[in-house]
């Protein structure tokens, strides 16, 4: 009996100390900033896209001559904004101002990453755009993966013309709570980012894309995610690809849909 006791006893210590471990490390197993600097970005450059800095808020921007609308996007944890010049391309036949948004705490810069920093600076970023653009275009949103919560939230504080949604989830401590399913990941987690809320707090029209064998963000918490948004949705399953190749495997279907939701978007 006492034997068993000590190794209860081991067992209750060694499972508090990884909860510890896990609450003070959390940050660093969420964001992973790339070590580029920001506005060090020959790939962008090469796409006539230049580094703006307003305030703290920093962006990649690549105007057209005449366009209908812009789109902002609000990329995943990993790497910085420098890295998703593939939205560039994958977006160049779309008429639309195109701006990539520089995470705080990303491209080296002295913010510590964090949920409502990304927040208060995503929402700042909008009304700067919206200043400065004396044709009143319409904004559209692109987030991805953890981008989408981003966007999402800032659907519920001011006007959007719509979400374009790539990987989404309902939350992020639910999905960290799926990873770490024997750890009690939803109390812990500090950044949850409750994207299933501001979800039923907008109606804003929405289109979300999702790859059915996505092992980081599996598929049904998309399915969960749709059925939260308020107004009119869609969900585009994607075969065939997972988490860091839908926009290679599903690009054509992308184009088509996002095309497609652009258009009807502007009717309404």
């Amino acid at each position: 009996m006492k034997l068993i006791i000590q190794v209860i006893s081991f067992g209750i210590v060694c499972y508090s100390l990884i909860l510890v471990v896990l609450y003070f490390f959390q940050d660093k197993l969420l964001f992973f900033p790339g070590p580029t600097p920001f506005g060090n970005c020959p790939e962008m450059e090469q796409r006539n896209a230049r580094a703006e800095t307003v305030g703290d808020i920093r962006y990649y921007l690549k105007t057209k001559s005449d366009p209908d609308s812009w789109i902002i996007i609000f990329h995943g944890n990993a790497g910085n904004a420098c890295d998703r010049v593939y939205f560039l391309d994958f977006l160049k036949e779309f008429n639309s101002n195109l701006v990539v948004f520089e995470y705080p705490g990303y491209g080296k810069d002295l913010n510590t990453p964090g949920e409502a920093i990304f927040l208060k600076q995503a929402l700042e970023l909008i009304f700067h755009i919206k200043r400065k653009d004396q044709e009143n275009l319409s904004v559209y949103l692109m987030g991805e993966s953890l981008g989408t919560g981003v966007a999402t939230w800032i659907a519920t504080r001011t006007d959007i013309k719509g979400l374009i949604l790539i990987s989404p989830y309902t939350s992020i401590a639910q999905v960290g709570q799926h990873h770490y399913f024997w750890l009690p990941v939803k109390f812990l987690m500090k950044h949850k980012f409750l994207a299933h809320t501001w979800a039923g707090q907008t109606r804003t029209p929405a289109i979300l894309f999702h790859g059915i064998n996505d092992d980081i963000i599996p598929i049904h918490f998309a399915r969960q995610q749709i059925l939260n948004f308020k107004g009119e949705k869609e969900l585009v399953e994607i075969k065939d690809c997972g988490h860091n190749d839908i926009m290679d495997t599903g690009e054509k279907i992308l184009q088509g849909k996002i095309h497609d939701f652009i258009l009807k978007a502007r009717g309404n």
